[in-house]
């Protein structure tokens, strides 16, 4: 069997990843979001971090040097190279979704062995919607289906291993968030998780976060706690296999609900907060499961420190 976008398939049992990007730009559109406010080349500077953010992170293309051999000069290995980190994907394929012609993929991001391409068709504020139909159509076929906004960094090589630790701890039914964070270069606040408390009324129509509220587990050789939050926005997820499945089972998928903050918000949480118990990294183990949020929309801009 081969993999959806044709490259080959993994072998049995090793990890298969899918994950779908959203992806607009049009700064004719009046909105408060960065793909209608940020200049083309920040945009286009961001998606292009986070696929290769991705590739470095979690692709199949990873090797180490052996020292033994001298690398003759020319291209290709000649035996010098040897694969590594048998703990990361052994297959990921990255869909990047877009609406008609408002996007930034072109020759400066060309679609190939790092991508593929997904036009669609429906309005700019459902590209979310129309990744979820993408990892519908793939069921069964992968282990993780996953969703990222095209503004985020992925660098934890262990991510994917910590969210099978967590799932394996406490229950398919309960789903790990990550924290996203903004840096600055500022010296007053290296980093900033952006995501934090709100009124719980905001979210409590959708999720009883009284239910479970807090678990720890212990990994590493330490203890690790975790809390239900009353903003599980996080601007991406990843499911497992199972999961997914349950999701796309549930009678609200694709019901096109976009009442969680906006269309782009309840693409990202919406959806698996009907579905899951949704838990984050509580504060004394923020970094236990992050990502970095590219376009900096409070640290050096609504939240300045000088």
């Amino acid at each position: 069997m081969s993999s959806v976008f044709g490259l080959p398939a993994a072998p049995a049992n090793d990890l298969k990843v899918l994950i779908t990007i959203p992806h607009f730009f049009d700064p004719s559109i009046k909105s408060g979001y960065g793909s209608t406010t940020a200049p083309a080349a920040e945009r286009l500077a961001s998606l292009k971090a986070c696929i290769q953010g991705l590739q470095e992170t979690a692709g199949t293309r990873q090797a180490s040097l052996l020292f033994m051999h001298a690398p003759a000069k020319g291209r290709g290995g000649n035996g010098c190279l040897a694969k590594v980190n048998d703990f990361s994907p052994s297959m990921l394929d990255i869909a990047v979704c877009t609406t008609g012609a408002t996007h930034l993929i072109s020759e400066d991001l060309p679609p190939g062995k790092s991508f593929h391409h997904v036009q669609t068709g429906v309005q700019p504020m459902r590209l979310g919607l129309a990744c979820h139909k993408v990892l519908q159509e793939m069921l069964g076929k992968y282990d993780y289906y996953c969703y990222l906004e095209d503004d985020i960094l992925l660098f934890d090589p262990l991510f994917f291993v910590k969210l099978q630790w967590f799932t394996e701890s406490f229950g398919a039914d309960a789903l790990l968030q990550p924290h996203r964070f903004e840096t600055s270069g500022d010296p007053a606040l290296h980093k900033l998780y952006i995501d934090g408390p709100v009124k719980k009324d905001f979210s409590a129509k959708w999720q009883d976060i009284s239910q479970a509220n807090k678990v720890v587990g212990k990994t590493l050789g330490r203890d690790f706690f975790f809390e239900r939050p009353s903003n599980p926005h996080s601007g991406c997820f990843f499911l497992n296999a199972s999961q997914m499945e349950t999701w796309a089972k549930a009678p609200h998928f694709l019901d096109g609900d976009t009442s969680f903050a906006g269309p782009l918000e309840s693409a990202a949480s919406l959806g698996i907060m009907k579905t899951f118990r949704i838990y984050k990294p509580a504060a004394k183990s923020a970094g236990f499961l992050e990502i970095r949020h590219l376009a900096n929309r409070y640290l050096g801009k609504r939240l300045k420190l000088r």
